[in-house]
């Protein structure tokens, strides 16, 4: 079997350790060398890797050993990266964010076109089982018109120990809260909901350094969703919550918990379980019930249906999705316009920011 020879360019995103294992568990692909802006790093990853250590990204972009590239660096070597690697015809997955600027994004997208090269992004909870029968709901139709959206993720960067020093470096990561947690927040949005109007958003500094530690974004999108994106890098616990609500029908999940729960109403309860075939489902009917003792208004007849997350079908991940598609011309939902996509949501939030106001699309 002809093997697909991978590079990892970069070492610097905690990610890292989502990639190589992939690339080397798999039968078709091996790992043959990597590259990093900082030698000593590079090196100590290459003795961990077992592959070489590449010094010069061009003379790497030479080797008879590299189809494709997997790229895991500072986030501001981006654009440089990939479009070196496209001119070279190497296929490329890149860890997200995307690129800094919709103009840089732009040109990315039209060198990787010209090229013809396979490209792949990491929309990592796109793939995730939990949050990807979100989108399952909403296509089937069970969630109705989905009007409004909520997806939060934080985590205590300040005990993390595998962040590089220059995480925080506004030069070198574009940002702090919004720019890296919240690019899961925004690809998510843009995978559901599609074309964005606008965005606004507000942030708080809690360590006093030049990026966001907490920011809140609201985007209107085109089909008629409110979609807020809260990111956080200062908390002691913040779980990641994934909330839909539609006019027939909500789906809720929190990332530490081992159930997920669908609300709909009851003519529903068959669709739901079409959709989720051997999985327990443990289901709950409440009728005409109102949300307090002091509400005068009651609700048509509600099935509450909790089943455990384990039972989901996997999912492959973004970069099994790339592989394949390199390999064996195989469907790849995240491609390079869910980059520029991407970035366009990034740097709206960027400006909105700054400049204190919402920004239209």
């Amino acid at each position: 079997m002809k093997k697909l020879n991978v590079a990892l360019i970069g070492c610097w995103h905690p990610h890292i350790g989502r990639y190589y294992p992939v690339i080397q568990k798999r039968e078709d692909t091996q790992l043959t060398c990597l590259w990093d802006t900082c030698p000593e790093r590079g090196g100590e990853w290459a003795a961990k890797l077992e592959v070489p250590f590449v010094a010069d990204y061009d003379e790497l972009l030479k080797r008879n050993d590299v189809d494709a590239v997997c790229i895991i660096s500072e986030t501001y070597l981006h654009k440089e990266l990939m479009i070196k690697a496209a001119k070279a015809g190497k296929h490329i997955f890149t860890e997200k964010a995307f690129t800094f600027t919709t103009a840089d994004a732009a040109e990315v997208c039209d060198t990787v076109k010209a090229s013809g090269v396979k490209f792949g992004i990491a929309y990592i909870r796109a793939t995730t089982p939990a949050f990807a029968l979100g989108k399952k709901l909403m296509d089937a139709g069970v969630l109705g018109d989905v009007n409004m959206a909520r997806i939060r993720n934080g985590v205590d960067a300040s005990k993390l120990t595998d962040l590089p020093p220059d995480w925080f470096d506004k030069k070198v990561s574009g940002g702090g809260a919004w720019i890296d947690l919240a690019c899961h927040q925004m690809y998510l949005m843009d995978w559901l909901f599609g074309e964005p109007l606008d965005i606004s958003a507000n942030a708080i500094n809690y360590y006093g350094r030049d990026i966001e530690d907490n920011v809140c974004a609201m985007v209107r999108f085109k089909n008629g969703t409110l979609g807020v994106a809260e990111s956080s890098a200062s908390p002691f616990y913040a779980p990641y919550m994934y909330e839909l609500y539609g006019r027939t029908g909500s789906y809720l999940y929190r990332i530490d918990s081992d159930r997920g729960e669908i609300h709909v109403v009851a003519d529903l309860l068959d669709k739901v379980r079409e959709l989720l075939p051997g999985v327990e489902l443990d289901v709950k009917l409440h009728s005409n019930q109102a949300l307090n003792a002091e509400a005068g208004t009651t609700f048509d007849d509600r099935v509450e249906v909790t089943f455990p997350i384990a039972q989901l079908p996997v999912q492959k991940e973004p970069i099994d999705l790339w592989l394949d598609e390199v390999l064996y011309n195989a469907e790849n939902p995240f491609g390079i316009d869910c980059g520029y996509r991407l970035t366009r949501l990034m740097e709206g939030g960027i400006k909105a920011l700054s400049e204190k106001k919402t920004v239209t699309f």
